[in-house]
């Protein structure tokens, strides 16, 4: 995916509303001050789950439909978009992710946070449609401001 770094950053902060930047931003600070980083992770993973089960896509019999089908419920939400690529090398789907909305916090400036929710929201999609499999996950490989790339295959 070709991108323009400081336009996407632009756009990830831009997408959050200003009513709701002070209290994500609040809610992130206190998980990151009441729990260790790998139990923050994991929760925001569940929290991205869960947000997969409130947007559920249909099955889809290829891959592109499938991506078409995340990026349609991607930007009902304003969460961007996604656009997926296999690697037959490591045998594993890339998903680079642009324009995910980004808050910063006291201790992640670039909103980094974001990539538990994106792991579990994937996941959770992944794993929706017919013929997956469970032991399969999406896995944040490279995060910056608004873009994130992933990994979905074994973990």
């Amino acid at each position: 995916m070709t991108t323009n770094a400081p336009m996407l950053g632009f756009l990830a902060r831009r997408q959050v509303s200003a009513q709701w930047r002070g209290f994500v931003r609040s809610l992130v600070e206190t998980l990151d001050v009441n729990l260790e980083k790998d139990d923050r992770d994991a929760l925001l993973r569940a929290v991205g789950a869960r947000l997969a089960a409130q947007m559920p896509l249909p099955t889809t019999t290829s891959l592109d439909a499938l991506e078409q089908r995340m990026n349609d419920a991607l930007a009902e939400t304003d969460w961007g978009f996604v656009e997926i690529s296999f690697d037959q090398e490591r045998d594993r789907l890339v998903l680079s992710h642009a324009a995910a909305p980004a808050i910063a916090t006291e201790s992640d400036a670039g909103g980094g946070w974001i990539a538990p929710v994106l792991e579990g929201l994937y996941t959770a999609w992944f794993a929706a449609q017919e013929g997956s499999v469970p032991e399969l996950a999406a896995t944040a490989v490279e995060v910056t401001v608004g873009r994130l790339q992933l990994d979905y295959g074994l973990a």
